[in-house]
């Protein structure tokens, strides 16, 4: 991490704890909570409108045995996955007279104009316990110091979901805000926003993928200058991910609006991700596997060096995928269904997050698994540090067979295996 960056987020820290010290604009804390966005629309005079577009829903992640038991327990929202999961309704709910304060990824509160907390759309995240929180543990409750809120005239959409996505992370930005917009889109609200809210301007992922969906660059607010603000009319959605599963509605969305922005390029459809920028998760013994793959048509791509578009045409003519667990495997979104993937882990950050989409894509998956590099970790933070060494007579096995002839598979429909190699 560049030292100019380890600044700012010490300075943001600083400023974060000083203002839950020195008290200033004490009447901008929120006065209690509502849990349910559904009962507070319901209310007389509320000035909240609430609309359902997905019902609450039964949802499956179906993987092997071999995979859950390398999966990674670190507890929370890193525990082992979960098998079946209850998911809550899917909805968008506008708020006259909204108010948003986001001065931090931990903490997104959304605040009614009666001055309370609506929790189910908000996001709070405790980082002792890796787990997100009640909502009336939202870090907006521990402040004392209030910048007064920045005035937007019209009607504002917030893409803001806390965690990854505040972080500037490629697959939390595609899984957990893009998404919703197909909400506001199936609400049939699209062309009453004035402006969105997003997270970092300066990412050109983040806008290249906007503009991709016709929006403008003059409707983009960020939340740097915008962290606390107050709108005519604030739109936000419950979570994408409810809570864990990635729905089948947000992958066929993002396929559908973005793999028409994929560049005018070609590439060899066999393609390996090497994290040789990344600060983490480096392959060792990378040359080897280069070389290894090279006769079988297999080219080496570095995502950081491409833009939006050549990322979605480079996933678009893909016929296989190896690469070690990172962010990049998000594109797998625009892969033809039946696209082999092998995925590389390091032993303490076996994920769940691209096996998951795997299956909800119908894209076969296989893994690897390294031996531990450094000994024994016992932190999700650590863990994401570790580099792998790929073992190359367990690759080829698992490249033998995803270039076996397979029979056809849809997505999620029909269960999509991992098979399993540990070393």
């Amino acid at each position: 991490m560049a030292t100019s960056e380890l600044i700012h987020k010490g300075r943001r820290w600083a400023s974060r704890r000083l203002r839950e010290v020195v008290p200033y604009n004490g009447h901008y804390r929120p006065v209690g909570v509502h849990a349910s966005s559904q009962v507070l629309a319901a209310r007389p005079r509320s000035g909240a409108t609430y609309v359902e577009l997905y019902a609450p829903e039964t949802t499956y992640l179906d993987i092997s045995e071999e995979l859950y038991a390398h999966t990674c327990d670190y507890g929370g929202l890193h525990a082992k996955p979960i098998r079946t999961e209850d998911a809550s309704a899917a909805f968008l709910l506008c708020l006259e007279h909204g108010r948003l304060l986001a001065d931090n990824s931990q903490s997104v509160a959304v605040i009614s104009a009666d001055n309370r907390l609506v929790g189910d759309v908000s996001f709070q995240y405790d980082a002792r316990y890796s787990n997100v929180t009640q909502p009336e543990h939202n870090n907006v409750f521990r402040l004392r110091w209030f910048s007064a809120p920045v005035v937007v005239r019209g009607t504002v959409f917030s893409l803001l979901s806390g965690g990854g996505a505040a972080s500037g992370n490629y697959y939390h930005w595609l899984t957990d805000s893009l998404p919703r917009l197909h909400l506001l889109k199936e609400a049939g609200l699209w062309d009453s926003v004035d402006y969105f809210l997003i997270y970092d301007c300066n990412r050109r992922f983040v806008v290249d993928s906007l503009l991709a969906m016709g929006i403008r660059r003059e409707q983009l607010l960020d939340v740097s200058t915008h962290q606390h603000l107050t709108a005519d009319r604030l739109l936000v959605t419950s979570h994408v991910r409810r809570p864990t599963h990635t729905p089948e509605w947000a992958c066929t969305f993002l396929r559908r609006e973005l793999l028409p922005a994929a560049a005018p390029e070609s590439f060899s459809p066999y393609i390996y991700l090497s994290r040789r920028d990344a600060p983490a998760r480096h392959v060792l013994n990378e040359e080897a596997v280069e070389e290894f793959l090279r006769p079988y048509g297999f080219e080496t791509h570095v995502l950081g060096h491409y833009t939006l578009a050549q990322q979605i045409a480079l996933f678009a003519g893909a016929k296989m995928v190896i690469a070690p667990t990172g962010a990049g495997l998000t594109n797998l979104l625009f892969a033809p269904p039946g696209t082999p993937v092998i995925e590389l882990f390091p032993k303490h950050f076996t994920v769940i997050e691209y096996p998951e989409l795997c299956y909800r894509l119908g894209l076969p998956h296989q893994f690897l698994v390294s031996e531990a590099a450094k000994g024994e970790l016992h932190s999700r933070r650590d863990g994401w540090q570790e580099d792998l060494t790929v073992d190359l007579d367990a690759l080829d096995r698992c490249l033998q067979q995803a270039l076996a002839p397979a029979k056809p598979v849809s997505p999620a429909q029909h269960p999509v295996h991992s098979d399993s190699y540990s070393y």
